[in-house]
């Protein structure tokens, strides 16, 4: 069995790593942290700030005293374009000539700008189509990603995309049904991510502008607090110092929020769904940091009457509670999310 790479989640506001180990008796954690990043590291999936990301890989690497030098990371945000293809059915050399072609007509980029890569889904449908999803990715964000996790002394042996990688995590959690429609959200703090799944397969992908510095800078201004009093009343930690009628307008805040983050996500599912056929959308996963904001999954379950469950990759690995810190890690699985995905990828396989 090839080994796993680690899991690293390069996120705006912080760096999740997860490290597992499969073998014939099931899937055990190895090692498991999160490291902030300074404000303004990463912007819009951009890396402004090399030198910081660097050191805060570094840092995690050094407090867990990880070892392992293969990494499997992530690019988002609107560098990543997936697209699900509907072409005649072909192979070979054909079928690279024609990728080629639609690179060209479904792409908003540069040919020499973007790395591509591409997976036929379905090889030959009933018409004599086949399905291929098609991904690509700017070069100079994937070389950014690259050169971080190089200068702080691993080996980028995979790049995947977020919302494979949130595929794989729901996937290995908790499975698929046979022609089962759900969607996975991952709320990050300066954007979030849908992607919906139709039997095992990747059918829809897009990037919303809300996420959860939507709820901090709201929580901020009508609180005039300052930004880390923000955060901890978004998690429920409240602030010190704070008067009694804070909590009961911070609930309000985060409801209001809630209910406009809500609808955002709604309007995409409904865009997906009205341009679909035989789309049954049967739940809705959360993902991310702000998945924890106790309002939003009822918002989301209101408006799209469906069950909504905030994803524990965690729920069907074996934790050594010796080891690891059991609360801290079910308080912080949606946040490990992403890691987890990448973390059940190994060196040279495909997604």
């Amino acid at each position: 069995m090839a080994r796993q790479c680690i899991g690293l989640d390069i996120g705006s506001s912080s760096v999740k790593l997860v490290q597992i180990k499969k073998s014939r008796r099931g899937t055990s954690l190895q090692n498991f942290g999160i490291e902030p990043l300074p404000p303004e590291a990463i912007v819009e999936g951009t890396i402004v700030d090399q030198e910081a990301v660097s050191n805060a890989i570094l840092g995690l690497k050094k407090r867990i005293s990880l070892k392992g030098k293969d990494i499997a990371m992530a690019v988002s945000g609107n560098s990543v374009i997936i697209r699900r293809l509907h072409i005649p059915a072909m192979e070979g050399a054909a079928l690279a000539e024609q990728m080629e072609w639609e690179v060209r007509q479904n792409i908003p980029f540069a040919r020499d700008e973007v790395i591509v890569d591409w997976e036929v889904l379905v090889e030959r449908t009933p018409d004599e189509q086949m399905e291929v999803c098609l991904v690509a990715a700017k070069k100079e964000i994937v070389e950014q990603y690259v050169s971080v996790v190089s200068a702080a002394g691993f080996n980028p042996a995979v790049v995947d995309t977020d919302a494979f990688a949130m595929q794989n995590a729901v996937e290995t959690s908790v499975g698929f049904s046979p022609n089962e429609t759900v969607a996975v959200i991952n709320i990050g703090s300066q954007f979030s991510t849908i992607a919906i799944i139709h039997n095992g397969n990747p059918v829809f992908h897009r990037n919303l502008s809300a996420g959860g510095n939507t709820y901090t800078e709201a929580i901020r201004h009508r609180l005039a607090v300052s930004r880390e009093g923000a955060e901890a009343y978004k998690v429920g930690s409240g602030a010190p110092g704070a008067a009694e009628v804070v909590p009961q307008e911070v609930h309000r805040v985060l409801a209001q929020i809630s209910e406009q983050v809500s609808a955002e996500f709604q309007r995409t599912i409904d865009f997906f769904v009205n341009d679909a056929v035989d789309a049954n959308l049967t739940k809705v996963y959360l993902t991310g940091g702000s998945a924890l904001v106790p309002q939003l999954p009822r918002a989301i379950q209101d408006r799209s009457r469906v069950p909504v469950e905030i994803l524990d990759p965690f729920a069907s690995v074996t934790v050594d509670a010796r080891r690891f810190d059991v609360d801290y890690l079910r308080a912080n699985a949606p946040v490990a999310a992403v890691a987890f995905g990448l973390a059940l990828r190994a060196p040279g396989d495909h997604r």
